[in-house]
């Protein structure tokens, strides 16, 4: 993080100084040099500097005509000046960015004038991307400033200024934090929220504890109480939080296998990302796995993704914690930028919904179908976790799965049967995700996950789950109707319903057709 503070304010602070002198002796005062220079440095010395803290956001607030918001920001100087004030922003790069549809006519260049002529001075933060984001759209602004880096907190910093920010809140309030809590909040974030810089998002989070354990007049702040906030923040699950709690290997492949039937090494690697991840062995600098789904269409690749959010997250279509992306309608030169920022060059929905929760599975449906441009950007997401966009603003995927699906090769295989030539159609898929695929981008991939053709046994056991899933509809559920079905049409709908080329999306819909519409008449 970066401090900026204007390289003028001395000269200003003088200036000033010097005004006040001159009227002095133009008031015929007698006093002597020396004693006006005593009690000028007396004043300095008494009177600390007074911050108006505010950002580019409020200053255009309810502004509608043009000139409204420089005739605030002209009331807000003279403000300043009348109070020897300082003006504090908390994003300088959103001055650049507010006020006009240009830099040139942003706020920051409104104020570049008063703070050449010393009539203003300014302290801003800003992320190092964000102070490489002003110098490309107003040079100038970045010149006038002192730049001044904040280092980082080192663990014991941490603990201390946690433990300090507690004592403070704890002079008012009865409630006081367990023992080992004030560890335990720092070690969730830094395993968790690596991206979280020191102390912003910690603080809030104890300030909400200690304000919940007022509303509930609780005595004391337990681990168990900073879990289940911590849960609710981040949507992470309590076994993954909880180092007494174990994972079965075992029982997490049963869970996959029982969801995406008949693809058990793509569970075992949806199982192997599971265990990596409580086993606090993934790495931090990236996202938490970055998976490549290959194999024929409608034999459950997208099924593993919606699975494995239902693992982590228990996030399902609709949720926040899964986020699909149809990559065809990304395929046109010129996505990449329309998958960061939207028209009016905002923040896109999908980069607003990883801001919002940066905890998700993200699937990037039918990946082969977008532009090259994509790929690029995607780059530095697999790798380092983070996309940044041309204003220097950073959205963090290190606490999310990234998963792609691919179709790759499918037109090239011709199975007549159920998993047919299976060997033969499954190096055709990786051969194919191996051409089409640039090696930079290919060799960033945690895992290149192949999907088989599905067997007879595997379509039945689909034609079982769907038909389950009826039974439970609320429709049925409503009417105290049970639903039970015989073998011989789980056979029935499994030879009428699948189709080797286009996998089980037909078997659902002759599902649909054939039994749920006679249903409805009932």
């Amino acid at each position: 993080m970066f401090c900026s503070s204007a390289t003028r304010r001395g000269q200003n602070g003088g200036a000033r100084r010097r005004g006040a002198r001159r009227r002095a002796r133009n008031a015929g005062g007698d006093e002597s040099a020396h004693n006006r220079r005593g009690r000028d440095r007396h004043a300095a010395a008494a009177a600390p500097h007074k911050f108006w803290t505010t950002s580019a956001a409020r200053l255009i607030s309810g502004m509608k005509y043009l000139g409204q918001w420089e005739e605030r920001c002209e009331r807000a100087i003279e403000e300043l000046a009348r109070i020897d004030g300082v003006l504090a922003v908390e994003d300088a790069l959103d001055l650049v960015r507010t006020g006009g549809a240009h830099a040139a006519e942003s706020i920051a260049a409104f104020l570049l004038p008063f703070m050449a002529r010393g009539e203003l001075r300014l302290v801003g933060e800003a992320t190092p991307a964000g102070i490489d984001a002003c110098r490309r759209l107003l040079p100038g602004f970045v010149d006038a400033f002192r730049i001044v880096q904040l280092p980082t907190f080192t663990n014991q910093e941490a603990l201390a200024a946690l433990s300090a920010y507690c004592a403070m809140i704890e002079r008012n309030s009865a409630t006081r934090l367990g023992a080992g809590g004030r560890d335990l909040i720092y070690r969730l974030f830094r395993r968790f929220m690596p991206y979280e810089a020191f102390p912003g998002q910690t603080v809030n989070f104890v300030t909400r504890l200690y304000e919940r354990a007022r509303v509930e007049t609780l005595a004391e702040i337990t681990p168990d109480t900073v879990i289940t906030e911590f849960v609710k923040l981040t949507g992470v699950p309590e076994l993954f939080l909880r180092d007494e709690v174990t994972l079965d290997a075992a029982d997490v492949q049963a869970f996959f296998e029982a969801e995406v039937i008949g693809q058990a090494e793509a569970c075992r690697a949806a199982n192997n990302l599971v265990m990596t991840f409580k086993a606090g062995l993934n790495d931090p600098a990236r996202p938490v796995g970055v998976l490549l789904l290959t194999g024929p269409t409608g034999v459950g690749k997208t099924e593993l993704a919606r699975t494995l959010a239902s693992f982590f997250f228990g996030g399902a279509e609709t949720s926040e914690r899964f986020v699909r992306l149809d990559m065809s309608e990304y395929s046109l030169p010129g996505s990449a930028e329309r998958l960061i920022a939207n028209a009016a060059g905002e923040q896109s929905e999908f980069i607003n919904r990883m801001r919002r929760q940066p905890f998700a599975v993200v699937l990037f449906d039918e990946i082969e179908k977008a532009d090259a441009g994509v790929f690029d950007v995607l780059l530095s997401v697999f790798d380092e976790g983070r996309l940044t966009d041309r204003f220097g603003r950073t959205t963090i995927f290190r606490s999310a799965v990234i998963v792609m699906t691919s179709n790759l090769g499918a037109t090239n295989t011709d199975a007549p049967g159920f998993g047919n030539n299976d060997r033969a159609q499954q190096s055709s898929y990786d051969r194919m995700a191996q051409v089409f695929f640039r090696p930079e981008f290919y060799n960033r991939l945690d895992a290149v996950v192949r999907f088989r053709p599905l067997a007879e046994a595997s379509v039945r056991r689909i034609v079982r789950k769907e038909l389950a899933g009826i039974a439970a509809r609320e429709g049925l559920a409503k009417r105290n109707i049970k639903l039970t079905w015989t073998e011989s049409l789980v056979e029935h709908l499994a030879r009428q319903g699948f189709n080797a080329r286009y996998g089980a999306r037909p078997l659902q819909r002759t599902i649909e057709r054939t039994v749920v519409a006679p249903l409805a008449f009932l």
